[in-house]
C-alpha cells in the first residue's frame, strides 16, 4: 500500500466531497458572486504554495509552460463557471457526480494525444462512467 497516495487521495475525497455540498450552500446564497469569493480565497492561499513546496522556486520562466498553465487556469475557471451555473438549475446530487466524470476525458485525450495505454479495464471504466451521466440525467 502506497501511504502518501492513500493520504493524498483520501485528502482529496474529503476536501472535494464538502466543497460539493459548500458550493450549493453559497449559490443558494449569493449566487455567481461565489465566483469572486472562490477565487479570493484561492489567492489567500497562495503564497501558502511556496512555503509547502520549495521546488516552486526559482520560478522558471519557460514561455511554453507558461503557456500551458494559463491554458489550464483558464479551462480550471471555465469548468468552475459551468459547475456553479449548473448547481443553480440542478440538485447537488446530480451535478456533483456529473462533475466528477471530467477525467473520462482526460483519459481519452491522453490515448490520443500522449499515446497512453488504454487498456481494456480502462475502456470498460470509461463506458461505466458514460453510463453514469445517462443515468444520472435521466
Amino acid at each position: 500500500m502506497n501511504l502518501p497516495v492513500l493520504a493524498g487521495g483520501l485528502g482529496m475525497f474529503l476536501a472535494w466531497g464538502v466543497w460539493g455540498l459548500a458550493a450549493k450552500f453559497a449559490v443558494k446564497q449569493i449566487g455567481m458572486q461565489l465566483l469572486v469569493w472562490g477565487q479570493l480565497a484561492t489567492l489567500a492561499l497562495f503564497p501558502l504554495y511556496f512555503i509547502l513546496f520549495k521546488e516552486l522556486l526559482p520560478l522558471k520562466l519557460d514561455a511554453t509552460g507558461i503557456g500551458w498553465a494559463l491554458v489550464t487556469g483558464v479551462l480550471g475557471a471555465l469548468g468552475t463557471l459551468f459547475l456553479y451555473l449548473t448547481l443553480r438549475a440542478a440538485p447537488t446530487s446530480t451535478v456533483i457526480p456529473l462533475s466528477s466524470l471530467y477525467p473520462v476525458v482526460t483519459v481519452i485525450l491522453a490515448y490520443i494525444f500522449l499515446q497512453e495505454e488504454l487498456s481494456p479495464t480502462r475502456l470498460l471504466g470509461v463506458g461505466c462512467a458514460l453510463a453514469a451521466v445517462w443515468l444520472l440525467t435521466t
